[in-house]
């Protein structure tokens, strides 16, 4: 069952405040879905960070509280709504929500998206498994964003302002190697990640008359749990890292001394979650007010386009 919770922070004393630091984003209200951990969360906290009211979702009530609680912290508002964001009837109530506490909704990040799960028994056909899979990750990393643009886009449109961000990732914007996609990575997930950069383009051209923005980011090599359990399927598949500690094959990544399977990173750094919300404030604050339609590579070099 969904649950509800909002924090509205106490009014500081002026006479206590020894530092005044401008806020790109003070009083403006955003979304973020599946902001219980990972990049979600990271984008979720740079929001706040920047005076921004956050209305934010995750499947899990616990990791939800967990980024609720961070957001308090850091002394801004923030109301949010647990639950299963691949569910239609579920983004209507979170974009209501925001509505109805705030008024308004300046900002939506799609966040929501996750690799290939073993759920319900495929059909028992030979193509049974490869259209379970498939329909998995549409359901998972295409449609969703979909649907719950469409639930913002209206308001947005009527009032004549609004940013919007797809998550996508450097999957959606280079071909990998065969032995990612037989260890690690599904073709699918790639695929998925390259129609949301698409629809990015489509979505720039159709809202741009009406002043809004739509971009996508696509995150590189970041530690989340997406990339433990490649890590740990890899070091279990690939027979020359067999035994080795899942965390030192993804440094490995990171740092490319795998170019069979990755592609080298000039900067041979892994990137953060703070990277990606620092690349979010960027493209949803006026310093980016002609930026539409476009895909921000945050990867440390690694894909050249």
């Amino acid at each position: 069952m969904a649950t509800y919770s909002k924090y509205i922070p106490k009014q500081q004393n002026q006479h206590n405040i020894t530092e005044v630091r401008f806020m790109k984003l003070q009083g403006q209200v955003a979304i973020v879905t599946a902001a219980g951990r990972g990049i979600g969360k990271g984008i979720a906290l740079a929001l706040a960070t920047e005076g921004a009211r956050l209305v934010v979702n995750s499947f899990s009530e616990k990791t939800l509280a967990n980024t609720v609680d961070a957001i308090k912290e850091l002394g801004a508002e923030v109301i949010s709504l647990s639950g299963d964001i691949t569910d239609p009837l579920k983004m209507i109530a979170l974009r209501d929500l925001a509505l109805s506490e705030y008024g308004q909704i300046d900002i939506l990040v799609n966040n929501v998206g996750a690799g290939p799960k073993q759920s319900e028994k495929p059909p028992e056909h030979e193509l049974g498994l490869t259209a379970s899979v498939w329909d998995g990750l549409y359901g998972q990393n295409l449609k969703p964003v979909v649907l719950m643009t469409e639930a913002v886009i209206p308001h947005m449109k009527q009032r004549k302002t609004g940013k919007v961000i797809h998550i996508s990732s450097i999957a959606g914007r280079t071909s990998l190697s065969d032995k990612a996609l037989n260890s690690f990575v599904h073709p699918a997930y790639g695929a998925m990640k390259a129609a949301l950069i698409s629809y990015t383009q489509t979505q720039a051209e159709m809202f741009g008359p009406f002043n809004i923005n739509v971009n996508a980011v696509c995150p590189g090599i970041i530690y989340t749990d997406a990339w433990k359990s490649g890590a740990q399927n890899a070091v279990q598949n690939i027979p020359e890292y067999s035994g080795m500690d899942p965390r030192e094959w993804f440094e490995g990544i990171a740092k490319g001394r795998y170019p069979d399977i990755f592609d080298r990173t000039p900067l041979r750094r892994e990137q953060t979650v703070e990277d990606i919300g620092n690349a979010v404030i960027f493209l949803v604050s006026q310093d980016s007010m002609n930026i539409t339609g476009q895909s921000l590579m945050v990867d440390g070099g690694m894909v050249k386009i």
